[in-house]
């Protein structure tokens, strides 16, 4: 069957005050190709190819259509393709699937984050909402009934109800459905809202409060990523966790002026403050920083440097650069190895046209030089459907990866 479609950052640390010199995590030979969501009928080309990682996905709402109805089959076809991925020689990546949130789950009271306004997202507030984590707990186990989470070596986490660590995009702040306000159902791993009923932005707090609750806000997310994490290693996982982290984000200084003007919409509203996410995950072996935008035009499609480890995360200029270089940058002070992805194709007409260009310009061979040059572990392409279906060949990619 074809399928297609990761504590808080204390004191100075949060604005990465001083210099301190960290090297870049040691990684053993060059980074190895994959493809996400591979095309498994394609996979023995693939193989021989030289690309030796691939990537599979689930969908919640196609395995578990209504409550406790699990598609036992569809479970048994997915095992099948891991296993045909598997006897072709390669590692395989496992996407949960949890942002393919049944419409049964999100149509439960209070399921969805919702913003400031009190407008609605499309999302499952599995951030804040124990009931619904406890769903996809019960999701997981039946997935792991089936299929061997062993077969895997890694599993890729976003903040549940969306594929990234992310809140919605669009400026606003995602913690004003009932449990976020410290209802009766915040999952009791969550810190309490330091303070409830306060609007970003709104004034009223002293620098303080405001830094407490913008600590809080972006906190969430690595309390969702550790929920996870949790969860899978309970069901019998003991692989790497890929948190998938995209673009340069809100760096240290950035949080900081964010927090002195009292939080107005922005950026910061979608939680992407990687030196936060990271330093709060901890320097556990277990955790990979996934950069999901290599190669993506941030930064002039810079590259990692020897005096990177030099550049304290305070210093505004980080935020010249590209999003490889920096999440690496803050990957390695955090002890934690790094892997990425191109943006895939439809991003925007720009990137398109860099995806489609086999030139030393191109994308294949910008993101090639970014994985390098930052020590990769793996540089997955986005996706693997676009190597068969005439939008870059195999070989244009596979190539590069030879160098």
């Amino acid at each position: 069957m074809r399928w297609l479609l990761a504590g808080l950052l204390a004191g100075c640390m949060l604005v990465g005050c001083g210099a301190a010199v960290v090297g870049t995590p040691a990684v053993a030979g060059a980074p190895v190709p994959a493809t996400l969501l591979s095309v498994v009928e394609r996979s023995p080309a693939e193989a021989a190819a030289g690309v030796r990682g691939a990537m599979v996905e689930l969908s919640w709402a196609r395995i578990e259509p209504a409550p406790g109805r699990v598609d036992t089959a569809a479970l048994r076809a997915f095992a099948a393709d891991v296993a045909a991925l598997r006897r072709d020689g390669r590692t395989v990546s496992l996407g949960l699937g949890l942002h393919e949130t049944p419409e049964w789950v999100l149509a439960l009271p209070d399921a969805r984050l919702v913003d400031e306004s009190g407008t609605d997202s499309p999302y499952a507030s599995l951030v804040f909402d124990q009931r619904l984590r406890e769903l996809a707990e019960d999701y997981l186990a039946q997935v792991a009934r089936v299929v061997d989470l062993g077969s895997f070596a890694t599993v890729r986490l976003g903040a549940g109800g969306l594929g990234e660590v992310l809140y919605p995009d669009g400026g606003g702040w995602w913690a004003f459905d009932r449990n976020a306000q410290n209802g009766p159902d915040l999952p009791p791993s969550m810190p309490r809202n330091p303070a409830p009923g306060w609007v970003p932005g709104s004034g009223g707090l002293s620098e303080d409060g405001v830094r407490a609750w913008a600590d809080w806000y972006v906190g969430a997310l690595v309390d969702v990523v550790r929920w996870q994490m949790a969860t899978l290693s309970r069901l019998g996982f003991g692989g790497s966790f890929e948190v998938l982290t995209p673009g340069v984000g809100v760096v240290p200084s950035a949080y900081a002026s964010a927090v002195d003007r009292g939080l107005p919409r922005g950026q910061l509203g979608t939680g992407a403050a990687w030196a936060t996410v990271y330093a709060g995950l901890g320097r556990d072996r277990r955790v990979v920083a996934s950069v999901t935008s290599v190669a993506d035009g941030s930064g002039d499609n810079d590259t990692c440097t020897p005096d990177d480890a030099g550049v304290a995360l305070s210093d505004p200029t980080v935020s010249s650069w590209s999003a490889t270089r920096w999440i690496t940058r803050v990957a390695a002070a955090n002890g934690l190895a790094v892997t990425g992805e191109n943006p895939g194709f439809g991003s925007s007409p720009e990137l398109d046209a860099a995806y489609r260009d086999e030139s030393d310009d191109g994308m294949a061979a910008v993101a090639w030089r970014q994985a390098r040059s930052c020590g990769l572990r793996t540089l997955s392409w986005a996706h693997g459907r676009q190597l068969w279906d005439g939008t870059l060949p195999l070989a244009a990619f596979a190539g590069r990866a030879r160098g």
